[in-house]
């Protein structure tokens, strides 16, 4: 595309002074016979109205000659308007004979209203052209000679000779293509400017060559023009099938993955079409087959299949790829070695195993085990099925049974065997779910059942008591084939087995038996079992199992009772060793010696009360209780008088009598002698009574006294002694302190947050206390009270009975400071003695 201005101030009229009425305007631009193409012409012209009216109207013509004196009177151009001065008729739109005549000569102007000016104030003439390069000529680029593949995509390419982008991008294009004599020709129509073209050869690869040309039409004139016809040879595309996988073992009944590569290639220049596989077939071969075997193949491009090497021979062989490619060209790979690996297996461990019993009368399981003997394997083999074969002595045709899955045992039922053998022959055949097989050694086995060995299990060591309820005897049948019992014979014997009874016998399963209550007289029984086997044989008998009768002794005969405080009963019994009394329901425990008094340690509360006594013999046996009933009515004699004195550390208690006992707010706590007690065990004040028995077993209490001891500072004596150490100087305002440790363990059960306590029930208390000893008579007392039973008491009412231990003593501003514990001992509990 190129813009051109011309000037210019020559031009013809009739007129001498600067306005005209018309006027021919002359350019030489030297473009009347161009070749270009003349797209927008306009020309502009000075012209001005002389007067009031401003209104200007003209005409512009193309002048015909070089002299300005015709032009085309049918190709004109108005102008009009308002501008008294340059104005611009356009003539675009004129064909381009005019418009290059204009070129050629110049414009004639015929004005209606205004003048044209030339006076030398006024602007020159001027054409204002736009043309175009008009003819372009398409140029082949690539691929203008050589080879192309067949299937394949190349990108035709080609220049034109427009002067800019503009008339190029703009110019028309088609690609005309045909075969190599020219026939078939297809004229495909391109973008505007196109300059390249993507040829797929497929639809052309039946033939020996393709011919190609470019046509071009110019913008705004349209003239078209060709390129040269450029041939292009075709020839087929290549590929090669390598990479082959697996190339050294498969293992036979196992899925292995075959795979390859297919590489189509790719022309030099092609921007695509490598060559695809469309299908492929595997095939394999051995040294003794005459023609390759197909064992698997796929119809798509997928380079993989998953085969179960089940379809290959066992051992040596080679495989192959034979490929079709998407186009139909066929491709075929190198041949590659492998091996097919049959993992191995086999039967072992068959039981019933040589010389074994299978009873005919019984359901027999023939079982084995399915052994894999090799550790050269991708995956678990597993048995998959199996048959079992059998066959009497008395048959000539084997039967089969047959298991699926894993099951590595054959259940027979019974009577299967042909009745009257006596043995049989079977084997197993396994498969692998590789598809191996594997046969088991022949086997020969009894069909007779073995004798029975029973063993007698209860009762055995036993002391029993058949008076009320017979006894069970219970055994278990036995025998190597395991077998169940089909009949049973019970006996025993009175003389340690010299001669035995049949006690019971039946002709069932069962393993035990009730005898009858009184069966058997007291003493040592054997007795033994037999039983029968599903050939209804007896076996041997089992050993002797041995238990002695015995009996509970009979309820003791109550002889004697009385209702006193402190009760007594007599009693007359057989077989006694041991008795047992209870109170009211509550047992004293058992007592074990041939006795058969009791009197009560314990003063009973006046009313009824029930006395219960029974016995034991010597193999602990008890018998029934014997029970009766009393009304006990104590019966005090004269009123006793009691004197009671505050000591130091002590309380004096003085009455009236000899010996009596000593309740301290009504618990018994000693028995005094003299008619004086001291009580050294208190550390406040209690009430006491003094209670004293007559000859006939009634007791007097007397009236009750308070009392408490004078304890100043703090004392320690002997538990059974008589002195005391004054304990005076204490070395802090705490000098004592108690702990009590209970006895038990924590346990953690499962679902439980925390643990559970067991009180074992017993406690540990210990007393420390802290004095000081200012002279060494006071230090010499309180260390050889150390291991004894000591009483502690102060006069803050803390009470210590117990081992005094853990003396610890430190010399300081002139006295010994002690530290020392009291561990609490368990005191004998007072009873009252028999009367």
């Amino acid at each position: 595309m190129k813009t051109n201005y011309w000037n210019t101030r020559k031009y013809t009229s009739s007129y001498t002074d600067e306005y005209k009425f018309s006027i021919s305007w002359l350019f030489s631009t030297g473009w009347g016979d161009t070749k270009r193409y003349i797209a927008s012409l306009r020309v502009r012209v000075p012209m001005r109205y002389q007067g009031s009216d401003s209104y200007i109207q003209f005409d512009e013509f193309p002048l015909g000659d070089s002299n300005g004196s015709t032009y085309f009177s049918g190709q004109k151009v108005t102008v009009n308007g308002y501008n008294n001065g340059d104005f611009w008729a356009d003539f675009s739109g004129l064909s381009q004979v005019y418009k290059k005549k204009i070129l050629a000569y110049g414009v004639f102007v015929k004005t209606f209203r205004g003048y044209c000016y030339t006076g030398s104030a006024s602007n020159d003439a001027q054409i204002d052209c736009v043309s175009y390069q008009g003819v372009i000529t398409p140029t082949g680029q690539s691929f203008t000679s050589g080879s192309v593949a067949r299937y394949t995509k190349y990108r035709l390419q080609w220049t034109t000779d427009a002067e800019d982008d503009f008339e190029r991008t703009n110019s028309t294009c088609q690609i005309v293509i045909s075969d190599q004599n020219g026939q078939n020709e297809k004229t495909v129509t391109l973008a505007n400017g196109a300059t390249s073209y993507d040829l797929d050869t497929t639809a052309w690869s039946s033939g020996t060559a393709i011919r190609w040309k470019v046509k071009v039409g110019a913008y705004g004139s349209g003239t078209v023009t060709e390129s040269a016809t450029y041939t292009l040879t075709l020839v087929d595309p290549t590929a090669k099938v390598d990479d082959l996988r697996p190339t050294s073992k498969t293992y036979y009944g196992f899925d292995s993955v075959f795979s390859w590569a297919f590489t189509g290639s790719v022309s030099t220049g092609a921007i695509s079409g490598t060559l695809q596989q469309g299908s492929a077939v595997l095939q394999y071969r051995t040294d003794n087959m005459a023609n390759p075997a197909q064992f698997a193949s796929v119809s798509n491009g997928t380079t993989h299949v998953t085969v179960n090497c089940a379809n290959l021979p066992i051992g040596s062989y080679q495989w192959r790829v034979v490929a079709k490619s998407s186009v139909g060209t066929t491709h075929t790979s190198n041949w590659v070695q492998c091996t097919n690996v049959e993992v191995p297996i086999s039967v072992k461990g068959t039981t019933p195993a040589a010389d074994a019993h299978a009873p005919r009368a019984v359901v027999n399981r023939f079982s084995w085990v399915f052994s894999v003997d090799s550790t050269d394997s991708p995956g678990t083999v597993t048995q998959r099925s199996a048959v079992l074969y059998f066959k009497t002595n008395n048959e000539s045709d084997w039967h089969q049974q047959s298991v699926s899955g894993a099951q590595q045992y054959c259940d027979v039922p019974a009577n299967t065997f042909t009745a009257g053998c006596v043995t049989l022959d079977w084997y197993v055949v396994a498969v692998a779910n590789t598809g191996t097989k594997a046969t088991s050694a022949k086997i020969t086995v009894s069909t007779k059942d073995a004798r029975s060995t029973p063993v007698a299990i209860s009762p055995a060591g036993e002391y029993l008591d058949d008076a009320v309820q017979g006894i069970t005897f219970i055994w278990a049948h036995a025998n190597i084939t395991g077998t169940a019992q089909c009949g049973w014979e019970l006996s025993y014997s009175i003389d340690s087995g010299a001669s035995y009874l049949v006690l019971a016998k039946a002709d069932n399963a069962a393993n035990r038996y009730e005898a009858s209550a009184g069966t058997f007289p007291s003493g040592v029984i054997y007795w033994r079992i037999r039983t029968k086997n599903t050939d209804n044989e007896f076996g041997d008998y089992s050993g002797a199992a041995i238990f002695a009768i015995r009996r509970a002794p009979v309820a003791p005969v109550i002889s004697y009772y009385d209702n006193k405080p402190l009760a007594k009963m007599r009693w007359q019994a057989k077989e006694q060793d041991g008795y047992e009394v209870a109170v009211d329901g509550i047992s004293l425990g058992v007592r074990y010696g041939t006795g058969k008094e009791w009197q009560s340690d314990a003063v009973l509360t006046d009313g009824k009360h029930t006395l219960q006594v029974r016995i034991y013999n010597t193999y602990g046996d008890v018998s029934p209780w014997s029970s009766c009933e009393i009304n006990v009515q104590n019966q005090p004699g004269a009123a006793l008088a009691v004197y009671a004195e505050g000591r130091w550390g002590e309380v004096l208690l003085c009455w009236g009598a000899d010996n009596g006992y000593i309740l301290r707010d009504g618990e018994l706590i000693a028995k005094a002698e003299g008619g004086t007690y001291t009580d050294r065990t208190s550390a406040a004040a209690h009430q006491y009574i003094v209670r004293v028995f007559d000859a006939e077993g009634y007791y007097t209490d007397s009236a009750p006294v308070l009392a408490a001891p004078s304890v100043p500072y703090a004392a320690i004596g002997l538990r059974d002694g008589t002195d005391w150490l004054a304990m005076k100087y204490a070395t802090s305002y705490q000098n004592y302190s108690k702990a009590v440790s209970l006895g038990g363990s924590y346990q953690q059960y499962w679902g439980k947050e925390r643990p559970v306590w067991h009180d074992a029930g017993n406690r540990v208390v210990t007393h420390t206390i802290s004095h000081a000893c200012k002279r060494e008579e006071e230090l010499l007392v309180l260390r050889s009270l150390a291991g004894q039973e000591v009483i502690y008491k102060d006069r803050d009412g803390h009470l210590a009975i117990g081992v005094f231990k853990d003396l610890q003593e430190s010399r300081e501003h002139g006295c010994t400071a002690l530290s020392f514990s009291i561990t609490e001992t368990q005191q004998e509990v007072v009873k009252y003695d028999p009367v």
